[in-house]
């Protein structure tokens, strides 16, 4: 197959770029400790990630009032702020396969439902800071994915349309976001979740490893 260019790479971080689940785990089960709860398996805990740190503890804890769970967010926020890179790595290939596309002028951003301030500290951990033009966290804007705002909000800033861009993530909800917005979607099956997940939200292009990537992509 001939590969397509774009102009514009979006990425999710969290199944996409970083195996972030290690950590994750540690923060949730030390929240649940805290909390009062017990512990979840690192499985159970990795299968209830994409949609924010809310919704994960929601998901947790689902018997927990509306202040309970602000309450566990503060306590997930202090413990995962300590420990975000100790359990967490890259996909392999995503630091060789970002600088190439960086080399030959590609612009890159990244849109993810974790924290902006978490999500810029991961990056600045991988010394990946510095290869995104545009980096949205789950609150940088009033909308986070699956609406298709965010996506929406680097394209206007970068000056770009749909149709120069692509987006990749590991979630149903990053190949909603993605066709809401118009953008070409490339679900990534190694990621946090069950490649049956990907095949029914019908992304343009499923990879089983990031170095694929490059391969339809150019």
């Amino acid at each position: 197959m001939e590969s397509i260019n774009k102009k514009l790479l979006i990425f999710d971080l969290d199944g996409t770029l970083i195996d972030s689940s290690g950590d994750i785990a540690w923060a949730s089960n030390r929240t649940l400790d805290e909390m009062g709860h017990p512990r979840q398996d690192h499985e159970s805990i990795k299968n209830k990630v994409g949609w924010g740190i809310q919704m994960l503890l929601k998901q947790l804890m689902p018997d927990e009032g509306a202040e309970r769970l602000l309450e566990a967010r503060s306590i997930f926020l202090r413990l995962y702020a300590s420990h975000m890179i100790d359990d967490t790595t890259l996909y392999d290939g995503v630091h060789d396969t970002l600088d190439s596309y960086r080399a030959v002028g590609k612009r890159m951003a990244i849109v993810s439902n974790k924290p902006i301030e978490l999500t810029i500290g991961v990056l600045k951990g991988f010394n990946m800071d510095s290869l995104f033009d545009e980096v949205l966290g789950g609150d940088s804007l009033p909308q986070r994915k699956p609406d298709p705002a965010p996506i929406l909000h680097v394209l206007k800033r970068l000056g770009l349309t749909a149709t120069d861009a692509v987006f990749v993530g590991d979630s149903p909800i990053d190949c909603e976001a993605g066709k809401a917005a118009g953008v070409m979607t490339v679900g990534a099956a190694f990621g946090f979740r069950p490649l049956y997940e990907l095949e029914k939200a019908a992304p343009d292009f499923i990879i089983d490893s990031f170095r694929e990537l490059s391969e339809i992509i150019s």
